[in-house]
Protein backbone atom coordinates (compact mmCIF):
# COMPACT_ATOMS: atom_id res chain seq x y z
CA UNK A 1 0.00 0.00 0.00
CA UNK A 2 2.33 2.09 1.26
CA UNK A 3 6.19 2.40 -0.69
CA UNK A 4 8.27 5.68 0.54
CA UNK A 5 7.36 7.38 3.83
CA UNK A 6 8.50 10.30 5.53
CA UNK A 7 8.73 10.60 9.53
CA UNK A 8 9.18 13.96 10.85
CA UNK A 9 10.76 14.11 13.91
CA UNK A 10 11.62 16.92 16.57
CA UNK A 11 13.85 14.98 18.50
CA UNK A 12 12.21 15.46 21.75
CA UNK A 13 11.97 12.71 25.01
CA UNK A 14 9.61 10.13 22.94
CA UNK A 15 11.37 11.21 19.88
CA UNK A 16 12.98 7.22 19.81
CA UNK A 17 9.46 5.63 20.85
CA UNK A 18 7.76 7.50 17.53
CA UNK A 19 10.69 6.79 15.13
CA UNK A 20 10.33 3.22 16.32
CA UNK A 21 6.85 3.11 15.35
CA UNK A 22 7.39 4.22 11.93
CA UNK A 23 9.96 1.86 11.45
CA UNK A 24 7.53 -1.12 12.29
CA UNK A 25 4.88 0.49 9.96
CA UNK A 26 7.31 1.00 6.99
CA UNK A 27 8.71 -2.46 7.68
CA UNK A 28 4.78 -4.04 7.56
CA UNK A 29 4.52 -2.12 4.19
CA UNK A 30 8.17 -3.21 3.11
CA UNK A 31 7.95 0.59 2.22
CA UNK A 32 11.40 2.79 2.52
CA UNK A 33 11.13 5.19 5.49
CA UNK A 34 13.00 8.32 5.93
CA UNK A 35 13.08 10.59 9.10
CA UNK A 36 13.33 14.41 8.81
CA UNK A 37 14.07 16.64 11.62
CA UNK A 38 13.76 20.69 10.87
CA UNK A 39 15.32 22.56 12.62
CA UNK A 40 13.13 25.94 12.92
CA UNK A 41 15.21 29.00 13.73
CA UNK A 42 13.61 31.97 15.68
CA UNK A 43 13.27 34.88 13.88
CA UNK A 44 16.51 36.67 15.11
CA UNK A 45 18.54 33.81 14.06
CA UNK A 46 17.02 34.04 10.79
CA UNK A 47 17.88 37.69 10.44
CA UNK A 48 21.34 37.28 11.95
CA UNK A 49 22.34 34.02 9.52
CA UNK A 50 20.52 36.58 6.20
CA UNK A 51 23.44 38.91 7.52
CA UNK A 52 26.59 36.38 6.75
CA UNK A 53 26.78 35.09 10.40
CA UNK A 54 25.48 31.63 9.47
CA UNK A 55 27.80 29.39 11.67
CA UNK A 56 25.49 30.38 14.56
CA UNK A 57 23.60 27.67 13.61
CA UNK A 58 25.96 25.20 13.09
CA UNK A 59 26.24 23.45 16.27
CA UNK A 60 22.90 22.91 16.86
CA UNK A 61 23.07 20.97 13.22
CA UNK A 62 25.68 19.42 14.14
CA UNK A 63 24.22 18.01 17.57
CA UNK A 64 20.88 17.41 14.98
CA UNK A 65 22.57 14.67 12.65
CA UNK A 66 24.85 13.35 15.59
CA UNK A 67 21.04 11.93 17.10
CA UNK A 68 19.98 11.28 14.23
CA UNK A 69 23.42 9.09 13.23
CA UNK A 70 22.48 7.45 16.31
CA UNK A 71 18.94 6.69 15.55
CA UNK A 72 19.88 5.61 12.05
CA UNK A 73 22.13 2.88 13.86
CA UNK A 74 19.44 1.73 16.52
CA UNK A 75 16.79 0.95 13.70
CA UNK A 76 19.53 0.16 11.05
CA UNK A 77 18.65 3.01 8.58
CA UNK A 78 21.15 4.67 6.15
CA UNK A 79 22.70 7.55 6.86
CA UNK A 80 20.77 9.34 3.16
CA UNK A 81 17.31 8.24 4.76
CA UNK A 82 18.40 10.33 7.49
CA UNK A 83 17.52 14.27 6.46
CA UNK A 84 18.37 17.06 8.86
CA UNK A 85 17.13 20.43 7.40
CA UNK A 86 16.80 23.88 8.19
CA UNK A 87 13.79 26.33 7.71
CA UNK A 88 10.07 26.16 8.38
CA UNK A 89 8.72 22.50 9.50
CA UNK A 90 5.61 22.63 7.43
CA UNK A 91 7.39 24.01 4.49
CA UNK A 92 10.15 21.44 4.35
CA UNK A 93 8.28 18.36 5.33
CA UNK A 94 5.92 19.17 2.48
CA UNK A 95 8.81 19.87 0.06
CA UNK A 96 10.64 16.67 1.34
CA UNK A 97 7.85 14.72 0.59
CA UNK A 98 6.84 15.36 -2.32
CA UNK A 99 10.68 15.22 -3.94
CA UNK A 100 10.88 12.09 -2.54
CA UNK A 101 7.83 10.95 -3.53
CA UNK A 102 6.12 9.74 -0.43
CA UNK A 103 3.03 8.33 -0.08
CA UNK A 104 2.68 8.65 3.91
CA UNK A 105 3.70 10.78 6.15
CA UNK A 106 4.23 10.22 9.73
CA UNK A 107 3.90 12.60 12.46
CA UNK A 108 4.10 12.22 16.09
CA UNK A 109 1.50 13.22 19.33
CA UNK A 110 2.81 13.89 22.49
CA UNK A 111 -0.62 14.69 24.49
CA UNK A 112 -3.49 12.96 25.19
CA UNK A 113 -6.06 16.02 25.49
CA UNK A 114 -8.83 16.33 23.42
CA UNK A 115 -8.44 17.09 19.42
CA UNK A 116 -8.29 20.17 19.17
CA UNK A 117 -5.73 20.40 21.72
CA UNK A 118 -3.85 17.09 20.55
CA UNK A 119 -1.83 18.66 17.80
CA UNK A 120 0.49 21.65 17.20
CA UNK A 121 -0.65 24.25 15.15
CA UNK A 122 2.57 22.64 12.54
CA UNK A 123 0.81 19.14 12.94
CA UNK A 124 -2.46 20.54 12.15
CA UNK A 125 -1.38 22.35 9.09
CA UNK A 126 0.63 19.36 7.77
CA UNK A 127 -2.61 17.03 7.70
CA UNK A 128 -4.62 19.95 6.24
CA UNK A 129 -2.15 20.90 3.95
CA UNK A 130 -0.37 17.54 2.65
CA UNK A 131 -1.64 15.97 -0.75
CA UNK A 132 -0.53 12.40 0.75
CA UNK A 133 -2.01 9.97 3.83
CA UNK A 134 -0.90 11.39 7.34
CA UNK A 135 -0.63 9.17 9.96
CA UNK A 136 -0.22 10.54 14.00
CA UNK A 137 1.39 8.58 16.68
CA UNK A 138 1.07 8.66 20.33
CA UNK A 139 4.29 8.12 21.95
CA UNK A 140 3.90 5.44 24.46
CA UNK A 141 4.59 5.97 28.07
Amino acid sequence: MYKTILHATDLSDTHFDLCEQAANLAKHFDAHLYVIHVLESPAELQLAQGLGFAEIGLPVKDDAEAVMATLGDALNLPKEQLLVESGSVKTKVLEISAALGCDLLIIGSHTSHDLSELMSSTARSLVEQAPIDVLTLRARR
